[in-house]
């Protein structure tokens, strides 16, 4: 009797670890192979955040249309207004080109007043 719950304790210890290891440590999600939420203009994403302190679109995959102002490393900013971390060696647009970026928005930052994307890739 004794020998049996000690077997069934450890057995219940094993399953709550192992559930909460796969809790604790889940796969990071691929923004690349996501379907796109919504699709906006750089100036209606700017939009989304002027008229709402929390928009819905927070940490959602979108697709931004808008043309490219600056270059660096690997972050495009489109019109000024939308900051793109890319993901992995993509082809760096050329300035001035207009594309499409799909990300997901984490936020918009009030100091510099720009939306930032973070995990881009360029789709056209």
């Amino acid at each position: 009797m004794r020998i049996r719950n000690i077997i069934i304790a450890a057995g219940l210890l094993l399953i709550i670890g192992y559930v909460g290891y796969n809790y604790l440590y889940k796969d990071h999600r691929d923004i690349a192979s996501e379907t796109v939420d919504m699709t906006l203009t750089s100036s209606s994403l700017m939009a989304q955040f002027n008229l709402t302190e929390s928009p819905d679109i927070l940490n959602k995959t979108i697709l931004v249309t808008g043309v490219v102002t600056s270059l660096e490393n690997d972050v495009v900013v489109l019109d000024e207004i939308i900051h793109c971390s890319l993901i992995g060696t993509q082809d760096n647009p050329k300035l001035g080109q207009s594309i499409q970026i799909k990300g997901r928005c984490i936020g918009y930052d009030e100091l510099f007043e720009i939306v930032k994307l973070d995990q881009c890739s360029i789709i056209n």
